[in-house]
């Protein structure tokens, strides 16, 4: 999940654009957990695509697709910001690759919180109301037509805001996405629609949400002796927490920052951990695929039996007890034998 502050902070001169933190050092802060991140998505889809236990399980469908939706910003927006990193300012520095940036940033951001937070929404369903599910029509209602719903109005919505917006764009290729280049959001009733409608709201969805699924699912434990039911609702349970605790901890200090900036308080406040709070941000999208590999129950069989497998392959390439023949040396022994 990944989430560029909408707060047009280049707007405050008195504030540092600047972390203590040199800039390859966060290259390299970064890095090393980057690319174990892009294996287990690709290990994260392959599996959803291949094993048809995956595929056909409803739970799995929208957690697979924050995996995708992660999956594309890990391919664009992370590689930009080591090469940031590495050369000091953004390169090609042209308005295209600007908007295409913050584009991806923003929208990829609000159609993933958004949708988390109908995930949370869902796994009620799953678990409470299967009936809601049970024919066709209800399963497009419910399942399907959110999904396509929040995609559709997240695409729209940042197309009207960063591709198209009634004022003009301004870039700055020193700073991190081209400075944020939202000239819309100095209007400050879409400033709070977005604060408030595609941050505060699914967030408060997402923790009332979360933390009545537990409640629920633990009273239903005491209610039912149906041990396999119980476990299978534990599963798809620690599964949306999970990625709720990493989402809550990571993103929710700085919502919260930006909405009492939205509410009048000086930016100046909470200025230096904001600054931080952008940096270590990006380990929500290096981290999701790892939490969402370790909550899906099916994938903990396949990860068990590829370390497995490599634990078997290192002690056979291990070393091995050498034994050697025992020789007799000295001249041969010559029998004779005497036929009498």
């Amino acid at each position: 999940m990944l989430s560029d502050s909408n707060s047009s902070y280049e707007d405050s001169t008195a504030l540092t654009s600047e972390i203590i933190i040199p800039r390859l050092i966060r290259f390299w802060i970064i890095l090393p957990l980057y690319i174990p991140s892009v294996i287990c998505s690709l290990f994260v889809l392959y599996n959803f695509i291949v094993h048809r236990k995956l595929r056909q399980a409803f739970h799995n469908h929208v957690i697979t697709l924050l995996v995708f939706i992660n999956f594309i910003v890990q391919l664009t927006s992370i590689p930009w910001l080591l090469n940031y990193y590495r050369l000091g300012n953004v390169w090609p520095q042209n308005s295209i690759f600007c908007l295409t940036w913050t584009f991806i940033d923003e929208a990829l951001y609000i159609i993933t919180t958004i949708l988390f937070s109908w995930a949370t929404i869902e796994r009620h369903i799953l678990i409470f109301h299967d009936h809601l599910l049970s024919t066709k029509y209800k399963l497009i209602f419910f399942h399907y037509l959110p999904v396509v719903t929040i995609f559709l109005y997240g695409m729209c919505y940042n197309i009207i805001v960063i591709i198209f917006p009634p004022c003009e764009n301004t870039y700055d290729y020193s700073q991190l996405t081209c400075g944020d280049p939202l000239c819309y959001y100095e209007f400050d009733s879409v400033a709070m629609w977005d604060v408030i409608v595609n941050d505060l709201i699914p967030t408060i969805v997402i923790i009332y949400c979360s933390i009545a699924l537990l409640l629920r699912v633990i009273c239903q434990k005491f209610r039912m002796h149906r041990t396999i039911r119980w476990r299978n609702h534990r599963k798809m349970t620690i599964q949306v927490l999970a990625i709720s605790l990493l989402y809550l901890f990571i993103y929710v200090p700085t919502l919260l920052l930006e909405f009492i900036h939205r509410c009048g308080v000086p930016e100046e406040v909470g200025a230096s951990f904001m600054l931080y709070a952008e940096f270590f941000k990006y380990y929500g999208n290096l981290l999701l695929p790892f939490v969402c590999a370790v909550s899906m129950p099916e994938l903990n069989k396949h990860i068990n039996k590829i370390f497995s497998y490599c634990r078997r392959q290192t002690q056979a390439v291990g070393p091995q007890p050498l034994t050697l023949a025992r020789h007799v040396v000295g001249p041969p022994l010559i029998v004779r034998v005497i036929v009498s």
